[in-house]
């Protein structure tokens, strides 16, 4: 889906190639449960829902503009397997999922991974975007030590061409780093 098919504000959204990557590696293909963490516009919630109608969204975000803009975005796409949730991650979900993408951790990192860990079925996938270097490190420092298995890790650099004067260049997106994981045996 094209970012312009999204209503977007001030929040961050995840860009269009981040997401096919990001959405790719969650493997949804089977997937029957699927968690959107720090959600924000809702752009993978609302990729995911439209993709795969019968796989069941739930969408964190604790931000107010952001919950307003996933609400819109699921409404524009008339979504119906889609659960939106103000909250701050980890929240109490009663019942295993498939897959989780993590797109905001606020300053909950280890927590969010642990709570993953427990959610996950076992082989059950886990993606997380990041654009802090710091983060990332950290990031795949607390998969390693927690069990995570199969670790796959991409840096995405996306430039898209703009005009510039009377002729064009390739204006640089903020550098992405992809985590994608799974659970393997407790």
């Amino acid at each position: 889906m094209k970012n312009s098919e999204f209503i977007t504000g001030k929040v961050p959204i995840t860009k269009e190639e981040v997401r096919a990557i990001s959405i790719n590696k969650l493997d949804l293909v089977n997937a029957r449960t699927f968690i959107d963490v720090g959600a924000g516009t809702g752009s993978v919630t609302v990729e995911a829902a439209y993709h795969y109608p019968n796989l069941e969204v739930i969408s964190i975000e604790r931000n107010d503009e952001a919950l307003d803009l996933i609400n819109k975005n699921i409404n524009k796409f008339n979504l119906k397997n889609v659960s939106v949730i103000k909250g701050y991650a980890p929240i109490d979900i009663n019942k295993k999922v498939d897959s989780i993408f993590i797109g905001g951790t606020g300053d909950n990192l280890e927590e969010i991974i642990l709570w993953s860990k427990e959610l996950l079925n076992k082989g059950g996938k886990l993606v997380a975007n990041f654009i802090i270097v710091d983060t990332f490190n950290e990031t795949l420092k607390l998969l390693r030590e927690h069990g995570f298995e199969n670790l796959d890790v991409s840096v995405l650099n996306v430039s898209k061409l703009e005009r510039l004067g009377k002729g064009e260049y390739f204006k640089p997106l903020n550098q992405i780093y992809i985590i994608s994981c799974e659970k393997g045996v407790d």
